[in-house]
């Protein structure tokens, strides 16, 4: 029996959503993709402090130190304007404070991208305000401050193909107290460097990943926030055994194009 070009393509289309509907298709290669967002991170840190476990990303991968936050440069604003992939003026987050019981996000997120193509999604975050970001398209979502990377790495260790945020704080009290890129600012990016080892050797260990290491905002002296230039500057770190990010060395990056970006190698991935 001759099988037509147009029947191969009915039976690989009918393939396709088939795998598809029973949750096996559209992951593609990637099977775990971790986007960490290290709070307050200067990128000029990432040059001084001790922090073998970044400095190993940046090597085998592609980073930049030119990103960019939102104005103003804060953390709930910032990571809306991440997860949306739109400005504060068009995804409606302007302030940035959010209480439990208050209204949650309303514009489609990462992690409905993420849904499409089949992940399981986590979000791990260590300030209650960024609870405000929690959508129906995220499977596991814990608020804590303290353990939210251990809850990150118990996530990976479940079946399955993952899509994981974690937020992480320290220097956003590190760096208000003794000033950015101050002696205690860099020994606590050393800390979250050490802290983080476990969860990335984890997620390298069962290979075909996509890492990404980025911030929300920076800061100078004791202050951030403000209209400093310095303030608004944050890197971008991608890593990956199996998709091409060399694209990315080097790009003048804004929070916002983060979604873009996620989606593109994702598209990547699947096609």
């Amino acid at each position: 029996m001759t099988i037509t070009n147009a029947m191969r393509s009915i039976i690989t289309t009918a393939l396709v959503l088939f795998l598809a509907d029973i949750g096996l298709g559209y992951a593609g290669n990637l099977h775990n993709v971790v986007i960490i967002s290290i709070d307050a991170l200067h990128p000029n840190a990432l040059r001084e402090a001790d922090i073998p476990t970044l400095r190993q990303l940046v090597e085998s991968g592609t980073y930049t130190l030119k990103g960019r936050s939102t104005d103003p440069p804060k953390t709930l604003i910032a990571h809306t304007a991440m997860f949306t992939g739109m400005s504060p003026e068009k995804n409606g987050k302007t302030d940035n404070s959010w209480m439990p019981g208050q209204g949650a996000i309303e514009k489609p997120t990462i992690f409905n991208s993420a849904k499409s193509n089949k992940y399981q999604t986590g979000y791990f975050y260590s300030k209650q305000k960024l609870g405000y970001l929690v959508n129906d398209a995220i499977d596991v979502h814990r608020l804590s401050r303290d353990n939210a990377i251990d809850l990150a790495e118990a996530f990976i260790k479940t079946p399955g193909s993952h899509f994981l945020f974690l937020h992480v704080s320290g220097l956003d009290q590190v760096g208000p107290e003794y000033g950015w890129m101050s002696p205690e600012y860099l020994e606590e990016l050393s800390f979250i460097d050490d802290y983080l080892s476990s969860l990335v050797e984890l997620i390298k260990d069962k290979q075909q990943y996509l890492i990404i290491i980025t911030s929300d905002h920076a800061g100078h002296d004791k202050i951030h926030g403000s209209q400093d230039p310095e303030d608004y500057r944050l890197p971008l770190i991608i890593c990956s055994d199996a998709v091409s990010v060399e694209r990315y060395k080097n790009i003048s990056f804004s929070v916002v194009g983060l979604k873009k970006i996620i989606e593109n190698l994702l598209e990547k991935d699947v096609f």
